[in-house]
């Protein structure tokens, strides 16, 4: 009888323990100091805080790495842009040969605005004044930031031919090669960590502008068809933007696998419409660019997961209307 009553004990406390690890999700992204990782952290804290899920911040190398471990369920949720969403689910450009046919979108976070920095005493005032110059290039851990910094670099006429490549792996790489003077310029996402973190090295910083003229765009748009330019005023949450700037925008989403359960991603995707001013609180870049009625928006390919779309339905934001980049 004993003997039966311990097994019986542990056989509960197992359970137990496996209905807790249930509840334990993680979102892979880039490591601290990235847009991705704040993005991650402050919608962990978030749903962990609304629906008393656990929910943890997994850090990787880069996109190349977190999207498709996301695909796989080793990860459960991470950021990825509307472009490398695209290229995923469909198996070409940089995932050709590595389709990515589990992952589905939860939502649509925010406008992912990005440029190139240069110390705010450089003679540098454009992107086409880096002809010759020292500019990140490689990306093998995040390959889509390579397709963005050729669309770029090609919006002022120019490539890869016309620059001095310095390789670097990702974009916290970027940063740290132009803090040690490797680098004329570095390319990251505005509102990061990492951006405030190298201006205060350098003695400050000055985003390059993008031309958006419609031939500039144009070429642009050859290399990344889901990129706009867009405008941003200076304020204490766009470091490096001195006045206002167009730069390079693409919508960033929230992805998952289809093997998640519904119940799961019907809970997320309502702590995130509900959670605009908590997002605010923790990352105001996020919480600033996040619109919950753009949440859903027509994918350039991919599908939406029925968890999130159960909650679109219910808040009569399902089908979308309005295409991702607009």
């Amino acid at each position: 009888m004993k003997l039966n009553r311990l097994i019986l004990a542990v056989a509960v406390s197992l359970a137990g323990f496996g209905s807790a690890g249930a509840q334990t999700l993680g979102i892979g992204t880039s490591n601290p100091g990235s847009i991705t990782h704040s993005t991650g952290s402050a919608i962990a804290k978030l749903v962990t805080e609304e629906t008393g899920m656990q929910v943890r911040v997994q850090p990787h190398s880069g996109n190349s790495t977190f999207v498709p471990a996301t695909n796989a369920g080793e990860v459960d949720f991470s950021p990825a842009n509307a472009y490398e969403m695209k290229e995923a689910v469909t198996g070409t450009g940089i995932y050709k040969g590595q389709k990515l046919s589990d992952l589905r979108v939860v939502t649509v976070l925010m406008p992912l605005r990005t440029a190139y920095f240069v110390s705010a005493d450089s003679p540098i005032k454009t992107v086409a004044d880096l002809k010759g110059k020292r500019v990140p290039s490689g990306w093998t851990s995040q390959k889509v930031v390579g397709i963005i910094n050729e669309g770029l670099l090609a919006s002022a006429g120019l490539s890869y031919q016309d620059v001095v490549r310095v390789p670097v792996p990702n974009v916290n790489r970027s940063a740290d090669d132009f803090i040690q003077g490797k680098a004329d310029t570095f390319f990251f996402a505005i509102g990061s960590g990492k951006v405030r973190e190298a201006g205060s090295k350098v003695g400050g910083l000055r985003a390059l502008p993008l031309d958006n003229s419609p031939e500039a765009v144009a070429r642009l748009q050859q290399h990344i068809p889901v990129a706009y330019p867009l405008l941003v005023k200076p304020s204490p949450a766009n470091y490096g933007v001195t006045k206002p700037t167009y730069v390079v925008a693409f919508d960033l989403l929230f992805v998952t696998n289809r093997k998640l359960s519904d119940d799961v991603v019907y809970k997320v995707t309502k702590a995130l419409y509900g959670g605009k001013k908590k997002m605010f609180a923790s990352f105001k870049a996020l919480g600033a660019q996040f619109q919950p009625k753009l949440m859903a928006k027509i994918l350039p390919a991919g599908e939406y997961h029925p968890g999130a779309i159960k909650f679109y339905t219910e808040v009569g934001m399902w089908p979308p209307k309005i295409k991702v980049g607009g």
